[in-house]
């Protein structure tokens, strides 16, 4: 998920908070009936919740890129036979394992 995926989950879920707020508290200044408030309320809150799974879903990308990384890496401890290639292949895993972001 790109920053930019992570700022567009955010804008909804502020959004969807907002008008949550709107529907479920201005019950009389509203003309509306109470079947379509439950419906946009049902509505609000499901993709409110649905918003917070990608969310925490962001939060474990880098985790799980760099368990494919180590996992490379154990796929390639047998390789006996070219050593060269196999330090060539070791060492850009582990840069890139040990990479910070500028």
């Amino acid at each position: 998920m790109t920053s930019g995926s992570k700022e567009y989950l955010e804008s909804i879920s502020k959004h969807c908070y907002a008008q949550m707020t709107y529907y479920q508290f201005n019950t009389t200044t509203l003309k509306i009936s109470d079947k379509y408030r439950a419906g946009r309320l049902k509505a609000l809150n499901y993709v409110s919740e649905l918003t917070y799974v990608y969310l925490q879903e962001e939060k474990k990308i880098e985790e799980v890129f760099q368990q494919n990384l180590v996992t490379q890496m154990k796929e390639h401890l047998c390789l006996l036979d070219d050593k060269e290639y196999k330090q060539g292949l070791y060492d850009t895993l582990n840069e890139v394992l040990n990479y910070k972001k500028q």
